[in-house]
Parts: C-alpha cells; structure tokens; sequence
C-alpha cells in the first residue's frame, strides 16, 4: 500500500491541524504605538480567552478609533470558533 493510502499517525494529524491553525496577529494597519502579545499556536484556550477579555476588551474601550484592535478581536474569535470544532482527541495546545 503506498504510503499517501495509509492513514495518517496521531502526530502527522496534529501536525497539519497546527498548520491550519489562524495566525495569531491580522495584518496591520499602519505602525502599533503599543505593544501586543497574542497567545501561540500551542497556548491553553483559556489563554486565548483571557488575551481577549483581559487585554483587548480594556484596550478597545480605552482606544476606540483604534483600527488595528477590532481586527485583533476578529482574530481571537476566528481562533476560539476554529478551536471548538476541533475533536477533544485531535487538540495540539496546552489544556485549560
């Protein structure tokens, strides 16, 4: 049987689910004159949560006009979604 027939390992599966995770940051508008540090790829769900309602909530009301901040919170959310429909089993980052 060749070897694209075979079913891939527990390990080739996480390792292209890791590929397909969403970045982490959206593209920039402009220069940032603050520094943010989203989450990794291998960072807890809770991490990404907290990044989000620790950090960007408070930013995005004290920075409103800000352009680049409601684009990071698409980010999270796109992470957060793309996150739950992955199976329990086929998880690659850090549990809660």
């Amino acid at each position: 049987m060749a070897r694209d027939m075979e079913p891939l390992t527990d390990r080739e599966r996480k390792a292209q689910l890791y590929l397909q995770h969403p970045d982490e940051s959206p593209e920039i508008i402009g220069v940032l004159p603050y520094l943010i540090h989203p989450p990794g790829r291998l960072s807890s769900t809770a991490s990404w949560i907290s990044f989000r309602d620790r950090t960007l909530l408070p930013m995005i009301a004290h920075r409103p006009d800000d352009p680049n901040l409601p684009s990071f919170l698409k980010q999270v959310e796109a992470v957060l979604v793309w996150r739950a429909a992955i199976p329990a089993a086929d998880r690659f980052w850090k549990a809660d």
